[in-house]
């Protein structure tokens, strides 16, 4: 009966237009990943889903929305940068696969010649660029973590209970994670330091949610917001980007 009378409607995260700034440093900063990733739905034994493997969308890349950057494509050298040592290659490789796994290899494979075998010793790893002053890796991404509670209170635990009980008259609220890190590596791939953020749509629950989709941060499809969502932390990163680094890029290499 819930089924029939329940319906969803998801709020985005977004960020005012004031943190969405560019400072055209005379740096070349080139953009790797920044491809939204999800993970793949299987079932087990009993039939209960569980989330196993991550996937990449290369469809819907965020690097255009990092102003003061370009995509990897534009600094790639048919020869091996000679100033990237293979260690520093491999923890960059790993430092991606590590999370979107191998849907992760045809982002890398634009400018990095690899071969991985347990044994790293035997590892190949060469980074084929040239003229770059800053590599940045970006990572956004839905958390594991399931769906939990908006209020994760005694009260909030209450009010989720009132809402069944109202046949969801009286709407619930639980949040859907959404979470993002971006790496900062030197000309040489060493890495600097990363931004990390952890955000959140909000879902919420009740036979009267289409009153609440006449907001542009609400809809009816968690996959759009949770793009939308993705979309603003990418924003707030090259804000937060440029307001630590303004002054950096003002100083001799």
């Amino acid at each position: 009966m819930f089924t029939l009378i329940r319906c969803s409607s998801y709020e985005s995260y977004t960020v005012p237009d004031l943190k969405y700034t560019q400072i055209s440093p005379e740096r070349k900063i080139a953009l790797v990943g920044f491809l939204p990733y999800n993970y793949l739905m299987q079932k087990d034994r009993q039939g209960e889903l569980y989330r196993s493997s991550a996937t990449i969308d290369y469809k819907n890349s965020m690097k255009l929305l990092f102003l003061d950057g370009k995509d990897i494509v534009s600094y790639v050298s048919r020869n091996g940068n000679p100033k990237i040592t293979r260690d520093n290659c491999l923890d960059f490789v790993y430092s991606y696969l590590n999370v979107v796994k191998d849907s992760g290899q045809m982002e890398l494979q634009k400018f990095i010649d690899y071969e991985l075998t347990p044994d790293l010793s035997k590892s190949k790893c060469i980074v084929k660029t040239v003229n770059v002053d800053f590599y940045i890796l970006g990572i956004p991404g839905k958390s594991i973590n399931p769906w939990r509670n908006y209020d994760e209170s005694i009260f909030g635990f209450f009010k989720s209970a009132f809402s069944v009980l109202t046949f969801f008259i009286y709407p619930t609220k639980q949040v859907e994670p959404v979470n993002a890190s971006f790496h900062i590596y030197d000309s040489n791939l060493n890495l600097i330091e990363k931004f990390e953020y952890q955000k959140h749509v909000i879902v919420t629950t009740s036979w009267w949610f289409n009153l609440n989709l006449d907001n542009n941060r609400v809809s009816k499809d968690i996959i759009s917001s949770i793009r939308q969502s993705q979309e603003s932390i990418t924003k707030e990163f090259s804000y937060d980007f440029n307001v630590k680094y303004k002054k950096k890029f003002k100083e001799p290499i």
